[in-house]
């Protein structure tokens, strides 16, 4: 027993001797490989980060619908919106709850007025009520970059002037301002990290964004990297100029607000005159219920209104 646990002892000292030899003579690439380890790790942490710059290959969960959504020419698009809207959320869950939003329509509209015209006016409003949605959330998302762009760019270009390069400023604004510019900065930073061209990074972010001061920006940058010239003084004029330009848009909105508020009030009148009738007098309203042609005036007459709305809210819109 003695004996084994002798020789147990000699052969675990001398791989241990002969181990640490090992590393001893090798300390130098051992180094080196722990420095590789320790890069590739961050590559994994950054991709793990910024999961949004890996392409996903399904649209949804289902498979049924993945297959189907794949196939449509308008799913890439909606892909497109909803990253503008600044949502997570998928192609194929958009379309799941736009479904949901028209089926309850339709199912209001059935337990309303049993027909047809009634519940397939409730299924075109309940659809319609998810692309609204949408839309407001895109320009949600647009007005939030835009008033965070100028307060970016300044700290851009004091980044600059400090020693930074445009790739390492770019990140220290995507870490310092709030989402969603930050994670648009810091997505680009991490594109052209992993390899991207620094034009092709810009231009992708550029798109995803879809505004006209952040155009104006992408294009300044675009051109001092291939004319030269201070980039910093071209961007301090640009945040000057979108600062003017943000307090341009609040006066015309001051005065168009008029305009807007008595379109919303003329859209929704005839609405709540026809509830507060039915209320009052429902014997009143009876006869055009009951009639064969009387669904159909009440939907021309829906259909006028947000016509009407839509033209109002058009001619108030000054775009600048």
């Amino acid at each position: 027993m003695i004996q084994l646990m002798v020789l147990v002892a000699v052969f675990a000292s001398t791989t241990g001797i002969l181990y640490g030899g090992y590393i001893f003579l090798n300390r130098r690439s051992l180094q080196a490989t722990d420095a590789v380890r320790e890069r590739l790790r961050e590559v994994e942490q950054a991709l793990a980060d910024s999961q949004s710059l890996l392409r996903k290959d399904t649209v949804s969960d289902l498979p049924a619908l993945d297959r189907f959504l794949v196939r449509q020419k308008w799913t890439a698009t909606l892909s497109l919106r909803l990253s503008r809207a600044g949502s997570r959320m998928s192609p194929g869950s958009f379309v799941l709850r736009l479904a949901l939003s028209a089926g309850v329509g339709f199912i209001v509209g059935t337990l309303v007025w049993p027909g047809l015209l009634v519940p397939l006016l409730g299924a075109v409003v309940g659809g319609t009520a998810a692309l609204v949605w949408l839309s407001a959330r895109e320009r949600s998302h647009r007005e939030k970059f835009n008033g965070q762009l100028p307060d970016a760019i300044d700290m851009l270009v004091s980044s600059m002037k400090a020693g930074y390069s445009l790739q390492s400023a770019m990140k220290f604004v995507g870490d310092e301002m709030p989402a969603p510019l930050g994670l648009e900065f810091v997505r680009f930073y991490e594109e052209q990290r992993l390899g991207v061209e620094v034009r092709t990074a810009l231009l992708a972010m550029q798109h995803r964004v879809n505004d006209l001061d952040f155009r104006m920006f992408v294009i300044a940058v675009l051109i001092q990297r291939e004319s030269g010239g201070t980039l910093g003084e071209v961007l301090g004029r640009i945040s000057v100029l979108m600062r003017e330009r943000a307090a341009l848009k609040g006066e015309v909105n001051s005065l168009t607000a008029e305009s807007k508020l008595s379109g919303r009030i003329l859209s929704v009148l005839p609405v709540v005159v026809l509830a507060v009738i039915m209320l009052m007098s429902p014997n009143f309203v009876q006869p055009m219920l009951v009639s064969p042609l009387g669904p159909w005036l009440l939907g021309a007459a829906g259909g006028s209104v947000v016509i009407g709305y839509l033209i109002m809210m058009r001619i108030a819109d000054v775009e600048l």
